[in-house]
């Protein structure tokens, strides 16, 4: 892998996801290179390998204490076009200086993140009372498609330290590809005290469409390809899909009651927008 140390100019950006006013990525690319991700469409990313070459924003912290002292965000999102906790962090630590750093202005934040290497920085997280995790878990299949990312057994402790320690969390199941990901399975292996999760429907213009549906087929039958194909054919058929996994979750919510269930399903023409909407409970 080659690691390239890049200065930035600005570590806060601003941000579509109606998670945060602004984001911060203290990486360009992420080392689990998970095929589906919708980051590979991102104007700064998409012409480097991303699992093979990373840029480390060295001068990221300095430059976050500059911004802040001149812009105060409601709430800042780590983690919209990388893994803040991949396997580099270890060494250079920019997340964990972010975290200061951010804690330090008492300014509050969402991770998003797959990684177990979190679980070093909890208490860092747990300074602030209004900060969330949102974990990314999937079901097994999807393992096809995530080439480097920490084992679902490593998520499920990693889960399980983040409820120990009193820290809102989601668990989002994302992207939910249709007739691969499965929750019914994941939410018998939770660990007790989740309280929310979401499912994210997969968005066939992001990541990979094509290469995904190779994979899939090679490896889970043309059968399943075809189902897949279906639901992206249309708008209509897509709206159907989404009609029938809402009818899915209902069903699951009520066995479930312990747990709010969020659906989150971009327009079928477009994927980034602020219509996304992460907070509507599937009632």
């Amino acid at each position: 892998m080659e690691i390239k140390l890049i200065k930035t100019q600005k570590a806060l950006s601003p941000t579509q996801i109606t998670l945060a006013d602004y984001c911060i990525n203290p990486y360009r690319g992420c080392e689990f290179g998970c095929l589906y991700c919708y980051s590979m469409e991102n104007k700064n990313i998409k012409n480097i390998d991303s699992a093979s070459e990373i840029g480390v924003k060295i001068n990221i912290e300095e430059v976050l204490r500059r911004q802040l002292r001149t812009i105060n965000p409601k709430r800042v999102l780590l983690g919209s076009t990388t893994e803040c906790f991949q396997y580099i962090d270890v060494k250079y630590r920019l997340s964990e200086k972010i975290l200061k750093t951010l804690n330090e202005f008492k300014t509050p934040y969402t991770i998003l993140t797959k990684s177990h290497l979190i679980k070093d920085y909890l208490p860092l997280i747990s300074e602030n009372t209004k900060n969330k995790i949102y974990f990314t878990l999937n079901s097994a299949p999807i393992s096809l498609l995530e080439r480097k990312a920490p084992a679902q057994e490593q998520r499920l402790e990693t889960i399980a330290q983040i409820i120990r320690r009193n820290i809102n969390l989601r668990i989002h199941v994302g992207p939910f590809i249709p007739y691969v990901s499965g929750l019914k399975d994941l939410l018998e292996i939770l660990p007790s005290g989740v309280k929310e999760v979401d499912m994210e429907l997969y968005h066939h213009k992001m990541g990979n469409y094509e290469e995904i549906l190779k994979i899939i087929a090679k490896n889970l039958g043309k059968e399943i390809e075809s189902k897949i194909s279906s639901v992206y054919a249309t708008e209509g058929a897509y709206l159907e899909f989404t009609r029938q996994l809402k009818n899915d979750l209902i069903v699951l919510k009520n066995n479930y009651r312990n747990i709010s269930f969020f659906l989150i399903v971009p327009d079928f023409n477009m994927f980034y927008n602020k219509k996304m909407d992460y907070e509507s409970k599937v009632r």
